[in-house]
């Protein structure tokens, strides 16, 4: 075979040509359009960052105000304040532990309970209580003179609170009876701006930008971990939007900087971050290379329209060939091609792919007569296994039921018990449905009755559209004689369900019982009672012979408690699976 028959050798060679001309048009490219997208990847690194730590101050503040009206709302606060106002002290357990409790602990600088006159009050924190000043009226009516509206965040401000001077943020909420509709005290807390804002300083520490902080109208720019207020914020220069999302959005301030900002209608506070434009290119002049990229753009064009037209011929049309024969054999078309039968190494693949053919052709022959026989055996098997226990059992509790009623139910009994041998005896159906499968087991469950008596409770619940499922013969059956043996039977009483739930995309069946329950971890042995040796590896293997992988057999089990026996039956696309 010469060198370029090969077909390994022709795509080596082409690959190196396309390899060497990308190389070529990608490092141009790149450095031509790369400062055009800088900016923006720059605004989103920026948009995402800044959206993290606003989430982190909106969640905290949020926290705050929840907790705020949590103990506002509080009943046995409210006890205390209406009727033992004198014994309040009592209630700063309570108090304490619901404030330690919260995710909001963590940026709240102290905690305070008052009466409606401002004179007795609790209160909790962090440090500051220990260095703070002794709480008093005046003090406190201070502090609260920040707040200009109850119920929302103050603006930041020094808290009077405290000997060491630190800004802060209040919210005060008001103590309601709603009986009498009164006042009857005050929860006030404020929020350490150092602690709510300390991961938002890291942030402006590591970036060269400028970062701006505005709380109730008021400005602040954020420098060396602490605000300055300002007059002003910066202003976008052009209304020319960069970046925007639901809660960012980036603006061009002028030919140096850009402007984003975070801001939320539901909060009283805002980010603005000021940066300046990124560039791969520095100032130099990027048109000769945009026009350079798009000539050799054109070159490779020219090119990969040369080659496109050699390669179809070479390689893809013998390509397309081979997988259209194998998308046939997707669909069980395994007839022979001859037209792959070329010389070269998609000719070796092609005469593989109808050799396998044959194969797998005979293959399918062979396995499905296989199949046939073997469930053909299997329900044969299943059919003839008659315990005759039962049969004794069942007569036996008929000439005790005579002796003691010396009446109608044996014959309630022994109509039962015909019914179970006919359709015992049906051996040519393998399947029957849901309806007649529960007939089945309500002639059964007729015999147990006058066998346990009222220990054992039978319910039942299934869905009109489940009754025409079709199930292999006797699958529910020894599952409801399981669960009465050897789950209802050890613990002297319980009851049995059996459920059926139509679903948009398959169907359940449920057989569940609440005994003594098992193990599902250990083997358990075969029935012994209508039938021997159907035993719950037997079932799941009759319903996969059924529906295959359409179908899945589990159980649950709680040891004292209760067992399930689930099957599920997903449904046909185009129609329901009966």
């Amino acid at each position: 075979m010469k060198v370029f028959h090969s077909v390994r050798t022709r795509i080596i060679l082409i690959s190196a040509c396309l390899l060497l001309f990308f190389i070529i048009v990608y490092t141009l490219t790149v450095w031509t359009v790369a400062n055009s997208y800088a900016l923006v990847n720059t605004g989103q690194n920026n948009s995402f960052s800044l959206s993290l730590l606003y989430e982190e101050i909106e969640n905290n503040l949020d926290n705050v105000k929840a907790l705020v009206t949590r103990v506002s709302i509080d009943n046995e606060l409210k006890n205390y304040l209406k009727y033992n106002e004198a014994d309040l002290d009592s209630y700063y357990d309570s108090f304490e532990s619901m404030i330690l409790s919260s995710p909001a602990y963590s940026v709240i600088d102290r905690f305070i309970v008052s009466d409606h006159t401002y004179s007795r009050f609790l209160q909790t924190g962090g440090t500051a209580l220990s260095s703070g000043r002794a709480l008093r009226q005046d003090y406190f009516l201070n502090e609260i003179s920040h707040i200009e509206s109850e119920m929302n965040f103050s603006g930041i401000f020094f808290s009077d609170l405290a000997y060491r001077s630190y800004q802060v943020i209040g919210i005060l909420m008001p103590i309601i009876d709603y009986n009498s509709a009164l006042t009857i005290g005050y929860v006030y807390a404020s929020v350490n701006i150092d602690h709510l804002l300390d991961n938002l300083y890291s942030y402006q520490a590591m970036n060269d930008a400028e970062l701006y902080v505005s709380f109730s109208g008021t400005n602040y720019k954020v420098d060396d971990r602490k605000l300055t207020a300002v007059s002003s914020m910066p202003e976008p220069v052009e209304l020319e939007t960069i970046l925007t999302n639901e809660t960012s959005r980036v603006y061009r301030s002028d030919s140096d900087s850009y402007i984003l900002t975070i801001d939320s209608e539901d909060n009283n506070f805002s980010l603005n971050l000021v940066f300046g434009p990124p560039s791969l290119l520095g100032t130099s002049h990027a048109t000769p290379l945009i026009a350079l990229a798009f000539l050799i753009g054109a070159a490779v064009l020219l090119i990969a329209l040369i080659l496109s037209v050699y390669l179809n011929r070479a390689i893809y049309n013998p390509v397309k060939k081979l997988a259209k024969r194998i998308e046939k054999i997707q669909h069980s078309d395994f007839s022979q091609d001859d037209t792959l039968n070329t010389k070269d190494e998609f000719g070796i693949i092609g005469r593989g792919i109808n050799k396998l053919s044959c194969e797998v052709t005979d293959l399918m022959d062979r396995r499905v007569e296989d199949e046939r026989k073997k469930l053909e055996l299997e329900y044969r098997m299943l059919s003839s296994q008659i315990n005759p226990h039962f049969l004794y059992n069942t007569f036996n509790s008929i000439k005790w039921m005579a002796r003691i009623q010396k009446a109608d139910g044996i014959s309630e009994m022994i109509t039962s018990l015909s019914r179970l041998m006919k359709n015992i005896s049906k051996r040519d159906a393998a399947s029957v449905t849901l309806a007649e499968e529960l007939s089945f087991i309500d002639d059964y469950l007729v015999i147990m009755k006058y066998r346990y008596g009222s220990t054992v409770q039978y319910a039942r619940h299934v869905d009109e559209a489940c009754l025409d499922i079709m199930l292999p013969r006797f699958t529910l059956q020894p599952l409801v004689e399981n669960a009465i043996f050897h789950g209802i039977e050890p613990k002297g009483t319980g009851a049995v369900a059996i459920c059926a739930y139509d679903y948009p995309d398959h169907y359940v069946i449920m057989v569940a019982d609440n005994g003594v329950g098992f193990d599902t971890a250990r083997k358990q042995s075969s029935t012994d009672g209508v039938f021997k040796n159907i035993g719950l590896d037997n079932i799941k293997q009759r319903l996969v012979y059924t529906y295959g992988d359409d179908v899945s057999f589990g159980i649950k089990s709680t040891i004292s408690l209760m067992t399930e026996c689930i099957i599920r039956i997903r449904k046909k696309k185009g129609g329901d699976e009966k």
